[in-house]
């Protein structure tokens, strides 16, 4: 280092660690003063250097990205809006608040190994298998029985490695890394795609908001120009175009509006959209904290009641997405290791921390045992039939969180078939939770997948959902999830200061490079000692709160039997909803009204939803989104009610919005430690920037 600063400092050519250093300040914030001293002192270049060298990289990565899309290899696009508020220390009328809203773009490689290319590129054969979803029927979109056998085992699995893996003193074994790989092993698969380093090139910011159809029309040009395409050439190819429900949305959308358009580019025939599963997992969260947030004075087993025992200290109305997953997973794993204790007979913490199982078949029969008896909607509807609503929103709670739990597994080992499993249960529990907008969507994959797409085109649009940075088993994540970390990097990590937040810098200096910058930061770190995690301090914290929350149950005798408890419906204002009483057959009184009583709160989303779809909403669907040769694509609006049973005076009371947050390194950001697919933090992880 000082032998390198005394020869930058006498001849400025002799830059390689100071180029390094430079890139490494500016990276981790350093102001314009302090980087002017290091520079003087010869530790690092100057700032004019480091933006030139931010140029030149951002022109080689789009570069790179275009060679991509040029070179005739299969490719998917992915793209998400950004959005910058520009906040104004002193407003003015030429200097107000503002915002800028662009769309961040990244090329990805498909690995054609055994793809039939000339079949999953051709426009003729996409086109000719339009509108063929109308042979659909209803039972198309629900789950088999050979669905619920795989997730019988894939629940087993999970709740064996739980045990295993997070029972107090579990560390102590012996044995126990064998076990925990044979769980591993012993998981159902479904066509899960082998582990290769995936390919990702980004292609930076576009001056269009790809929110609207208008914009997505705009952007789809810009990505067309700036690769250098003619309109015949991108458009002679399926271009597979990834993005979130509003991104396929817009562009179905588009795609209506123009079907009497003058050439195939115009009427975009070439575009085969497909939603990414980072958002599924989203939603997902969001629709298990609005069936199961409740309110901690009518239900301790509810996920508000949990929230105050471990001191989860963010606002419920505005979460962010980390911290409900944290909250979601650390619940159910308390609940899986209080019914495992009493199973066993234990009523005490300790018992449970000096229990050791003799075999592994004695774990896996106990997790047999706790899925038959606390994890089935057979089991719920037991519970119900006692009325003891805790118990059986406790059971439901299991199920859905193992279902999330599964399909987050499903994206860490790239396995498509899994996930198109889980859509087929969550197409009907997101109707249930009035989540419309993504039940569509479920359907939509699901009835495209069987009667719309051909194998090579359907083998092309599974690989473009997953992405591999490190080349290992069990590490993919989500391709949109991908771009979120580059949107991170964009917004908040590598964000220019003051009058450089403007669009013109981001595109040429700030995003195409953000991904090459990210891994120059983390190797200078990691040279210089800053270790990436500081997992057993986590792993102790995490420990004290399954010991809150196992003994707050073992307080309240839950899983216990069943015994009389009544959660009853609330409304916005906090009251109890009443619901008239229904009356036999007789002879009609004028006078006498009806009398009331309360409703229970805990229903079945997934019943819910399966009621929703079959009273007309199956065949509306079809009708709207069915292809007809004669007339084209359809036009209509789908019409949708709110069930109000599951509101508790949260922001989760409007589901037809997001509103989860992930704008925070916690949310996104994955490392090569972690299989987690969805994002979200770590297993020990409580959600907070401050887990980082």
């Amino acid at each position: 280092m000082s032998l390198s600063m005394m020869s930058f400092a006498r001849n400025r050519a002799t830059n390689a660690l100071p180029l390094l250093s430079g890139l490494f300040f500016k990276i981790e914030g350093t102001s314009s003063r302090a980087s002017q001293l290091l520079s003087n002192l010869g530790l690092c270049v100057s700032v004019k250097t480091v933006e030139r060298v931010k140029e030149v990289v951002s022109k080689n990565c789009v570069e790179s990205a275009r060679s991509l899309m040029l070179s005739g290899d299969m490719f998917a696009t992915v793209f998400d809006n950004i959005n910058l508020y520009l906040r104004k220390y002193q407003q003015r009328l030429t200097n107000q608040h503002s915002m800028i809203h662009a769309t961040n773009c990244a090329i990805i490689r498909i690995d054609e190994a055994g793809v039939n290319i000339p079949e999953a590129i051709d426009v003729k054969a996409k086109l000719d298998r339009r509108g063929k979803r109308m042979r659909a029927k209803f039972t198309d979109i629900l789950p088999t029985k050979e669905d619920d056998e795989h997730l019988r085992k894939a629940c087993i699995s999970l709740i064996t490695e739980f045990i295993l893996r997070y029972t107090p003193g579990s560390e102590k074994w012996e044995g126990r890394a064998e076990m925990l790989k044979k769980v591993r092993e012993g998981m159902p698969q479904d066509r899960p795609i082998p582990a290769k380093k995936t390919e990702t090139r980004p292609f930076g910011v576009f001056d269009a908001n790809e929110g609207s159809k208008k914009g997505i029309i705009e952007l789809l040009d810009l990505i067309r120009l700036r690769a250098t395409m003619e309109p015949e050439e991108w458009a002679g190819k399926v271009r597979v175009l990834s993005g979130d429900w509003l991104t396929s949305a817009n562009f179905r959308h588009a795609r209506r509006d123009r079907r009497d358009d003058v050439t195939p580019m115009e009427r975009l025939e070439y575009g085969e959209e497909v939603s990414q599963l980072f958002h599924f997992a989203l939603q997902a969260t969001q629709m298990i904290m609005r069936t199961h947030f409740g309110t901690a004075i009518d239900d301790p087993l509810s996920l508000s009641s949990h929230k105050g025992l471990l001191g989860r200290v963010w606002d419920h109305n505005a979460p962010n997405y980390a911290a409900a997953k944290s909250l979601i997973r650390h619940s159910l794993i308390a609940r899986i290791l209080h019914i495992t204790m009493t199973i066993l007979g234990f009523s005490r913490w300790s018992e449970l921390a000096a229990w050791t199982p003799t075999s592994y078949k004695d774990v896996e029969e106990l997790a047999e045992e706790i899925w038959a008896k606390w994890a089935t909607s057979e089991a719920a509807e037991h519970a119900k039939s006692q009325n003891d609503d805790w118990a059986a929103h406790d059971i439901y709670f299991i199920r859905d969180a193992l279902f999330f739990c599964e399909f987050e597994q499903a994206v860490s080992y790239a396995d498509p078939g899994r996930v198109l499993r889980i859509m087929k249960y969550w197409c009907l529990a997101f109707r249930g939770a009035g989540q419309h907008n993504y039940a569509r969507e479920c359907a939509e994959i699901l009835l495209r997948w069987k009667f719309e797409l051909s194998d090579g085109l359907r083998k092309v649009l599974e690989r473009s959902w997953f992405v591999n940075r490190w080349g290992k088993d069990g590490q993919w994540i989500a391709a949109d999830l991908y771009l979120e970390q580059m949107n991170l990097l964009v917004k908040r990590i590598f964000i220019a200061q003051g009058n450089g937040v403007t669009i013109e810098y981001i595109m040429s200096k700030g995003s195409a490079c953000v991904e090459a910058f990210r891994a120059v930061s983390h190797s200078v770190a990691n040279f210089f000692g800053d270790a990436d995690r500081r997992r057993r301090a986590k792993e102790i914290q995490f420990q004290e709160d399954m010991r809150v929350l196992i003994e707050d149950m073992e307080k309240k005798r839950v899983h216990r039997g069943f015994k009389k408890h009544f959660v009853p419906m609330r409304n916005k204002n906090g009251e109890i909803a009443k619901a008239p009483q229904a009356i036999t057959k007789g002879k009609k009184s004028k006078k006498k009204k009806l009398p009331y009583v309360p409703k229970s709160a805990i229903v079945d989303v997934m019943v819910t939803g399966a009621e929703v779809w079959t009273h007309g909403k199956f065949n509306d669907f079809k009708r709207l989104t069915s292809y007809d040769p004669a007339v084209g694509y359809p036009i209509g609006e789908f019409n949708d009610v709110q069930d109000p049973r599951l509101d508790n005076g949260t922001v989760f009371d409007d589901p037809n919005t997001l509103h989860l947050t992930f704008d925070s390194p916690v949310d996104v950001l994955v490392d090569d430690l972690e299989d987690s697919g969805v994002g979200g933090g770590g297993e020990f992880d409580t959600g907070l920037e401050t887990d980082i």
